[in-house]
């Protein structure tokens, strides 16, 4: 018995049953948090009674899908359970837990039958402990079976046959990788024997993530779609978090099957190896329409030798370096936190003019400042340069300022640099860049790099052969060097 079974059987012995049985909804709960902390669950306040749930638990993203109805058993016995079974709405699409070991029915295969007829999820407690803390050594895999269990299981499932779906999955997932279609066909019979249609549409939507990544011949596998489909977030926390990839090919597909966009919104803080791995290939794959730069605490600062690593969090993505920290979002409004807002010192118009050419950027407006006075220029994309762009800030006087620009990068989409909030956003704002030209041209006009730390970067962010500091150019085709 592990640990999710016995503090359950703890509870059990308590003397006062409404104590008893809220300690159990409380052991629950925290129990799908574990699983999926989008899960949100509330109590309906009733206690042993017939057709009342005792939970009510929903996933905010599933929209399309109605809560589902969780009732508490002290019944182990399968027969007793089929009756109730039978007493519940099925669009309530309930899970029946029956607190203890199941007791075999004169025919388990008709409440298996019943189950799935009425759209129900029949478990016992030993179930439901294999199901959230199993044995099964990836753990993010095994929170991406939960979670798909409890949201869309039906039928009835004891401890052995959630042991064999949780090894039929982890090898399915597995075999479609290495794109073996046998076991894949298991997994996706799984999906459609076990789980409710739009939840098995999901994890067959993953699977086929994982089939088209591993290079295999799309007519060696007809169930799985052919295209693209959207992750959702458990399988793109299961590729973050898993064990790690080392395979360039496979990271390489994947960031053509998902977007920036998507990495944007997983929920969760990750930092893992995988998404670095991810990140080498989604550079020179993806688009952009916002990033800052803002330079990095004191702390990191003097950390000079520390990694340069790739975080998410909620709606954004960062890059850590020594002196700056990077970060993508899907609008400048996610970017502008208080901290975001203070202003930073403006550049001068001999400096910014100096980096223009060798980031490959032609300007196309410009704003300059000085004490009170500003000036603002717009014109014909490239006119302002050298003695021209001289003669403009003359109008302000010595130590003119660069307050923001536009100019074009070699896409030819225009973006706008803001020197006071250090953020560069794309103009119209519903459109994009490539990603690696987005960021490395930020990154060279809002931080003043060293050329150590110019060397540094570019063995993470490619630099495409735009670079500050000569003799360190790196041109780039596509994404790093693959291996096997």
């Amino acid at each position: 018995m592990n640990a999710v079974a016995s503090s359950i059987a703890e509870a059990l012995e308590v003397d006062d049953p409404f104590s008893s049985f809220a300690e159990i909804q409380r052991l629950l709960e925290q129990q799908f948090q574990q699983i999926n902390p989008q899960i949100r669950t509330r109590r309906s306040g009733f206690y042993n009674h017939t057709h009342m749930p005792d939970l009510i638990v929903r996933w905010p993203h599933d929209d399309d899908l109605s809560d589902r109805y969780v009732y508490l058993r002290s019944t182990t016995d399968a027969d007793e359970l089929g009756f109730d079974v039978r007493l519940l709405a099925p669009q309530d699409r309930p899970i029946v837990l029956a607190l203890g070991a199941l007791r075999s029915a004169s025919d388990a295969r008709a409440l298996d039958s019943l189950a799935i007829e009425r759209n129900t999820l029949v478990l016992d407690l030993a179930a439901f402990a294999e199901l959230t803390s199993g044995e099964l050594p990836d753990v993010a895999l095994r929170r991406l079976i939960a979670n798909t269990v409890i949201e869309g299981g039906q039928g009835l499932l004891d401890e052995r046959s959630v042991s064999r779906l949780a090894r039929a999955m982890m090898t399915g997932v597995q075999a479609a990788r290495r794109g073996e279609p046998e076991a894949t066909e298991d997994a996706l019979t799984f999906a459609r024997d076990t789980l409710s249609p739009p939840i098995a549409r999901r994890l067959t939507a993953f699977l086929g993530t994982m089939w088209r990544t591993s290079g295999a011949p799309m007519t060696a596998m007809e169930r799985v779609p052919r295209y693209p489909q959207p992750m959702d977030e458990l399988s793109l926390e299961y590729l973050l978090e898993g064990q790690e990839i080392h395979d360039g090919h496979f990271w390489s597909r994947i960031a053509r099957e998902i977007t920036l966009t998507d990495l944007l919104g997983h929920p969760r803080a990750v930092a893992t190896d995988n998404l670095q791995h991810l990140m080498r290939a989604a550079l020179s794959t993806w688009n952009a329409r916002v990033c800052a730069v803002a330079p990095s605490s004191p702390v990191a600062a003097r950390r000079g030798s520390a990694p340069q690593r790739w975080t998410t969090s909620e709606d954004m993505l960062s890059f850590d370096a020594p002196s700056f920290v990077l970060r993508l979002a899907r609008k400048v409004d996610h970017l502008t936190s208080s901290a975001a807002r203070a202003a930073h010192e403006l550049p001068t118009l001999d400096e910014v003019g100096e980096r223009l050419p060798l980031l490959g950027l032609s300007l196309k407006a410009v704003t300059l400042v000085n004490g009170g006075g500003k000036v603002t220029y717009e014109g014909e994309v490239g006119a302002l340069h050298g003695d021209r762009l001289r003669h403009l800030s003359e109008s302000l006087g010595p130590g003119t300022l660069v307050r923001n620009l536009e100019a074009l990068p070699a896409s030819g989409v225009p973006v706008r640099y803001n020197f006071s909030t250090r953020i560069a956003s794309v103009r119209p704002p519903r459109g994009s860049v490539p990603l690696l030209e987005l960021v490395n041209t930020s990154i060279r006009l809002f931080a003043d790099l060293s050329r150590e730390e110019e060397e540094r970067l570019v063995g993470v962010i490619p630099s495409g052969g735009r670079t500050l500091h000569a003799g360190i150019d790196q041109h780039v085709t596509g994404t790093e060097p693959l291996t096997d």
